[in-house]
């Protein structure tokens, strides 16, 4: 019998009770002495690095939002806007993108950057050797590129590629003279970037520590020093957070989230776009297990009682549903998209349609998850698809072999991820036109697309110079794979962080990752 939501989010709330009774709050000085400089330092607390890589054509690192600035940029509404690139224009027919380089941006050692400093990072980005997923993204369709002046980069495509820009949105400028000086081993281990943020000393797997660009030709941090701690436990990042040893905390059960708040002066942030939590079923079409027919996974998605995770578990911190990388506010979101509403008996009744558990050789599907909060996604999950009949067995499994799971596409029959399910709980992007390439498309590294038909409808909507058009074909693809049920959307959460009483008004970029918004904290 499956524990009630309301037993398990009783339980969490003991646990906060408990850990707030034995704390407590050193006072600290909220007022920063009064200069022109950056002054203060802002700490964090982090559940994780990452790649723990200065290096962009390494995929993973959280700290080069900081560190480098981005080709464009884009608002909270999802429009893209100038970063480096001061404006940008294309060709008629679409293959030209002719881009105008801001003059007035210089890198942490002091040289100018150029056009010249472009080409540098394209042409690093796609070598062969990048493991950025972006990396691709930029090199598939390159013809040409070159570099007209100090100031003018221009990049030609062989097909007309609209969307492009998502990819230019990924790359972080890097400076061209300072690398070949100093040999790429020496930039990795002292990196030289353009961003608000100048690098200072990182420990391996400890700390990282970052200093105020006073040169930054954007908005200059109004705080002196960033340092990121790394500390996985939850309970430990929040204590640090009571006692004023960190003045953010990220990765915070949300339950918990809603009991601190005005704790001490604490407070929630939103930071980034709504966090979407879906489920996802590799290779369905090489299987023999229960997910390769699509009346199970309707089952799976029916027997979900969405807005009873939202109520109790999240504590009315979100909304039932939620789809792949998609959003309100999101390019392509349409608000006729319906979830799933709880419907067990229909869940119950498609499971016997597909002669479930007798028609399966092996009826049992196992979801894989790495520590954490996905371990508690995973048992409500369970505890549903047991109500109505379903065996599913939870397996955790470390970071090094769960991210190997949706990285390479994989058709052997005999891989742990084919049959089963693997859960997706990250931020939504603003576009996920290339990343729904990875998830719906035969091409994916995500293993669960395969038709002919849905790779048609992509780079039906991918190359549409009209952009009414290129919308109309994008929702068409969209509604189509959401009909595949190879992905399961379960709720949609805003994305959160705790922070306490030392920092002041967050007042831009928290549409994006915390360090793109570092350098717009105010001093209370």
């Amino acid at each position: 019998m499956r524990k009630s939501l309301k037993t398990l989010f009783c339980l969490l709330l003991v646990t906060v009770f408990l850990v707030s009774g034995c704390s407590s709050r050193t006072p600290t000085n909220t007022s920063p002495p009064a200069t022109s400089g950056p002054t203060g330092t802002i700490t964090m607390a982090s559940f994780t690095f990452g790649g723990e890589s200065f290096d962009p054509i390494f995929y993973g690192s959280v700290w080069n939002a900081g560190l480098y600035d981005l080709m464009v940029d884009t608002d909270n509404k999802g429009n893209f806007i100038p970063k480096v690139a001061e404006s940008w224009e294309i060709s008629e027919d679409g293959n030209t993108w002719t881009f105008k380089i801001r003059e007035n941006i210089k890198f942490h050692n002091g040289d100018q950057l150029t056009a010249h400093d472009v080409l540098f990072t394209v042409e690093r980005f796609i070598v062969p050797e990048s493991t950025n997923p972006w990396s691709p993204y930029l090199g598939k369709n390159l013809d040409s590129m070159e570099v007209l002046d100090e100031y003018t980069f221009v990049y030609r495509t062989k097909t007309p590629e609209p969307p492009l820009l998502i990819a230019f949105n990924a790359l972080q400028i890097l400076p061209k003279n300072y690398i070949e000086e100093v040999g790429i081993e020496e930039f990795r281990k002292k990196p030289v970037g353009s961003g608000p943020w100048k690098f200072v000393e990182y420990i391996s797997k400890t700390s990282l520590k970052l200093e105020a660009n006073t040169d930054y030709w954007g908005k200059v941090p109004a705080y002196q020093y960033v340092v990121d701690l790394l500390v996985p436990e939850e309970m430990t990042r929040i204590n640090m957070l009571r006692t004023g040893d960190v003045d953010i905390a990220l990765n915070i059960n949300t339950d918990r989230v809603v009991e601190l708040e005005g704790e001490d002066g604490i407070r929630s942030q939103v930071i980034g776009n709504p966090t979407t939590w879906n489920i996802s079923f590799p290779g369905t079409w090489i299987t023999d297990k229960p997910t390769s027919d699509i009346r199970v996974r309707q089952a799976m998605s029916y027997a979900i009682n969405r807005q009873e995770i939202v109520d109790t578990f999240y504590v009315g911190k979100g909304q039932p549903g939620g789809f792949w990388f998609m959003h309100p506010g999101g390019y392509g979101w349409d608000p006729a998209w319906k979830t799933d509403e709880y419907d067990p008996e229909r869940a119950q009744q498609l499971l016997a349609d597909a002669g479930y558990p007798d028609a399966f050789k092996d009826p049992t599907i196992t979801y894989y998850t790495p520590a954490g909060p996905g371990v508690d996604q995973a048992a409500l999950l369970q505890g549903y698809w047991e109500e109505i009949g379903l065996k599913v067995d939870v397996e955790v499994v470390d970071q090094v072999q769960f991210q190997a799971m949706f990285l390479v596409r994989e058709e052997d029959p005999k891989a742990p991820n084919i049959g089963n399910i693997f859960p997706w709980s990250t931020a939504a992007p603003t576009n996920s036109m290339y990343h729904s390439a990875n998830m719906y498309t035969s091409k994916g590294v995500h293993t669960t697309g395969h038709e002919p038909e849905i790779d048609e409808l992509y780079n039906k909507a991918l190359t549409e110079i009209d952009p009414d058009l290129a919308l109309q074909y994008w929702r068409e693809f969209r509604e189509t794979v959401h009909a595949k049920y190879t992905n399961v959307g379960i709720v949609m959460l805003d994305t959160l962080v705790l922070v306490g009483p030392k920092l002041g008004e967050f007042t831009n970029n928290t549409h994006l990752t915390p360090y793109y918004t570092l350098n717009h904290i105010m001093h209370p």
